[in-house]
């Protein structure tokens, strides 16, 4: 018998492929049921993205193919059933670049922040960590955890 978690809390599942990233982002989307700001950490093409796709999807009601990385914009609304705000924070040079775009105005609502480690000082404490590590050549593992950077 498979259980799964009813909340975040201790979450942790191993994809082997993008498809099934993208189904547990589906999960996690579930699972999420308040504003808050969710960190996303992982190696250049770990999966982040991916993931994010789901839990995207499955809150908004959007298609997983609607759903964008913003590394160029840094910031990418999707609107639907539900608002979610997406990060990239890849290409900024830290916190002050963050800041000066006004883009912590969003931190009140339901928040997905790829590359949180570029703007660690300002992010609010009470956020969720979602750590995705390469486990051989084609697995992830993804954790959630109440964390700090």
């Amino acid at each position: 018998m498979n259980l799964r978690p009813m909340s975040l809390a201790g979450l942790k599942r191993i994809s082997k492929s993008p498809e099934e990233t993208v189904s547990i982002g589906e999960e996690i989307g579930q699972l999420i049921s308040r504003e808050q700001v969710i960190c996303f950490t992982g190696d250049l093409g770990a999966g982040k993205t991916t993931l994010i796709k789901g839990i995207a999807a499955r809150i908004t009601g959007l298609s997983p193919y609607e759903i964008n990385s913003p590394t160029f914009n840094y910031l990418n609304i999707y609107e639907g059933n539900k608002t979610l705000y997406h990060f990239d924070c890849y290409r900024l040079n830290g916190p002050q670049d963050f800041l000066e775009r006004g883009l912590d105005e969003y931190f009140g609502f339901l928040c997905l922040v790829e590359w949180p480690e570029r703007i660690a000082p300002i992010l609010p404490p009470n956020r969720g960590m979602i750590k995705i590590e390469y486990h051989g050549e084609k697995e992830r593992v993804i954790r959630y955890e109440e964390s700090s950077l």
